[in-house]
């Protein structure tokens, strides 16, 4: 029989090497604003694996995908809102409120 003691040093390598590694772990990446009718900046390059975050400022506004991938609502109620990319290509994306006023956006991930 397995004792306590060896199970816990395995789980503790197991969790060394896995963050070690960036198995499974995505990768902080760049802040978007939205404000004032516009996503600041506007475009952002990203590795893949990265974390995108966008952030609100003011107003009511959407982070809705070009590709119907991702919609989300970005107000008082959700100030943040996430995405890990996990595959190369550009994505572009806008609000659906202030589309027609310019406010969109593109994420291109190597």
């Amino acid at each position: 029989m397995v004792s306590w003691s060896r199970m816990r040093r395995v789980g503790a390598v197991t969790a060394v090497v896995t963050i070690a590694l960036g198995v499974g772990v995505a990768q902080a990446g760049p802040t978007v604003n939205a404000s004032n009718y516009s996503f600041k900046p506007k475009t952002i390059t990203i590795q893949k694996g990265q974390t995108v975050t966008w952030k609100w400022v003011n107003g009511s506004h959407t982070v809705t995908f070009v590709k119907g991938s991702y919609d989300k609502s970005l107000n008082r109620a959700h100030p943040k809102r996430t995405r890990t990319f996990k595959r190369t290509g550009t994505y572009k994306y806008y609000c659906r409120f202030h589309r027609t006023l310019g406010m969109t956006g593109k994420i291109v991930v190597q």
